[in-house]
């Protein structure tokens, strides 16, 4: 416990002795004062002249020595109240013939007042020091209580003597208030398995004011729970407590075993992962190399047949094969676009052998355009636009069928 330093200690004497004042009057056979020592008393003037009976100077109220000795007997102390609610204490001893051959007494006079002032003093700081003390207790009491993790004040034998509340309910005792039931039970009913012999032998070896910790396992109601022990050796008067405070490890261990499982489930992934950019770049490189054999098979060689042609109608047919080789090999990337299948491809691929003029007369069919119109949009003579309407024809296959060339546009996607 910490005490205000400016607060004198109870045991320090030496503040009683300098605060013990005594005049002391040497007095003859009569009673008459012969010599003073001391510090008179200030409310009693003339109590230390000397040449007069001790009893007139000290205000006893009595007329002779042998009155004063009945009222108040040698060898005894008296105590004496002045006016103005002033006392003092009166001791009379009588000198023997061995020391004054005639007889005499010493007279000793201690004024209370000092001591009144010291004990009032006194009382004050031992009021100071209770009222100090049970601020602690409140404050000890009032952390100890509020710790969120479970602490335990223990004996040096291991015997619990106190718990705060969560102690109480991390153990799962019975009761309203769980930490009342727990004063007397040993450190096996606090720690599971081998961690109340741990904690025994560090409190064995543990300095005071100083700190030990460590992974323990706490009991409770389902077995046990990790918790991480701090140990304390608190020195009293006479004696030693420990403090052991066990911090509950179970949400970090939950957590990184949530942790340990979620690593494994991205490594999982990883790996499939892996797997299928591999499976997709084996796609990709055969599809690479399948069409660079059909490149280098069939267009390589009849591009170089087109380029070493003369007739025109050869060369044409050459490029006939070439935009069919193209067609194949674009055929995946065409299949699903506008409900337009396999067979749709080929009547997609022979727009492409339209010319340009072709191709914005098939423009302005598809969207409703006549001969007459198209010709005055285009600035042409309506017999040209028939020509290139007999051209489109036979280029899209569709000569000598019944199916309209608007009607046959109209199947595709806009052309515009």
């Amino acid at each position: 416990m910490r005490t205000d330093p400016s607060i004198t200690p109870l045991s320090d004497t030496g503040d009683v002795i300098d605060a013990w004042s005594d005049l002391v009057l040497f007095a003859d056979a009569q009673g008459t004062v012969r010599a003073t020592r001391g510090q008179p008393l200030g409310y009693l003037p003339g109590c230390d002249r000397t040449g007069e009976p001790f009893w007139h100077g000290l205000a006893l109220g009595t007329g002779s020595l042998a009155e004063t000795l009945e009222r108040f007997p040698a060898m005894s102390i008296h105590h004496i109240a002045c006016s103005g609610g002033r006392n003092y204490l009166l001791r009379i001893i009588p000198l023997s013939d061995v020391v004054a051959r005639e007889g005499g007494f010493v007279v000793v006079a201690t004024d209370n007042r000092p001591m009144e002032t010291l004990y009032e003093s006194y009382e004050e700081r031992l009021g100071d020091n209770i009222s100090a003390l049970s601020d602690s207790i409140t404050l000890f009491n009032a952390l100890f209580d509020t710790a969120k993790d479970p602490t335990f004040l223990m004996s040096p034998a291991g015997v619990v003597l106190s718990a705060n509340a969560a102690a109480g309910a991390r153990l799962a005792q019975a009761g309203p208030d769980q930490s009342r039931d727990m004063p007397g039970l040993g450190m096996e009913a606090v720690l599971a398995g081998d961690s109340s012999r741990i904690v025994r032998r560090a409190m064995d070896a543990l300095d005071p004011g100083k700190v030990w910790t460590g992974r323990v396992t706490g009991a409770d109601d389902a077995g046990g729970f990790p918790a991480e022990a701090t140990l304390r050796r608190v020195r009293l008067t006479g004696h030693s407590l420990f403090q052991l405070i066990l911090h509950d490890l179970s949400p970090q261990v939950e957590l990184r075993a949530d942790l340990r499982d979620q690593k494994a489930e991205v490594e999982k992934m990883n790996i499939a992962l892996t797997r299928v950019i591999k499976a997709v770049e084996e796609d990709r490189r055969e599809m690479r190399q399948t069409l660079t054999s059909q490149v280098r098979q069939q267009m390589l060689p009849a591009l170089d047949r087109i380029a070493r042609a003369e007739a025109a109608d050869v060369r044409e047919g050459y490029r006939a094969v070439i935009e069919e080789r193209l067609a194949d090999l674009a055929g995946g990337d065409f299949s699903g676009q506008a409900g337009v299948g396999q067979a749709g491809v080929g009547q997609d691929t022979a727009l492409y052998r339209l010319s340009p003029r072709e191709m914005e007369v098939c423009q302005l069919i598809q969207l409703g355009r006549t001969g007459a119109e198209i010709a005055g949009l285009l600035n042409l003579a309506f017999e040209t636009i028939q020509t290139h309407r007999k051209n489109i024809r036979k280029k899209l296959g569709l000569r000598g069928t019944r199916t309209s060339l608007h009607a046959y546009l109209r199947q595709k996607p806009p052309l515009s």
